[in-house]
């Protein structure tokens, strides 16, 4: 199943907790990053990332570990690409044109 995460930022953490969070967002890339197609984080804060995964119970781990998620509003998006939406498209118009 290809996703799409979507963060943006909700709240400020504490200032104090900054350097921590950091280190784990730079540890969570190194770890999390390889197995994206796709990772931006925004100019203003947050990010998104394209990836494929066995099921939501891996993008639930993932988002448990990102360090910022407390902070964030986060949006995962199942994705498809152009030719598999194409061909749903015109088989589901298929359908209705067959049925009416």
């Amino acid at each position: 199943m290809k996703v799409v995460i979507i963060n943006r930022p909700k709240s400020a953490p504490p200032l104090e907790a900054m350097p921590a969070l950091i280190a784990g967002v730079g540890a969570w890339v190194e770890k999390y990053g390889p197995r994206m197609e796709a990772l931006y984080f925004f100019a203003a804060g947050g990010g998104f990332g394209v990836l494929d995964v066995e099921d939501s119970a891996e993008v639930f781990k993932m988002m448990a570990e990102y360090p910022f998620t407390n902070y964030a509003d986060v949006e995962v998006r199942a994705v498809v690409g152009p030719e598999t939406a194409v061909q749903a498209l015109q088989e589901v118009h298929a359908a209705a044109s067959s049925a009416g």
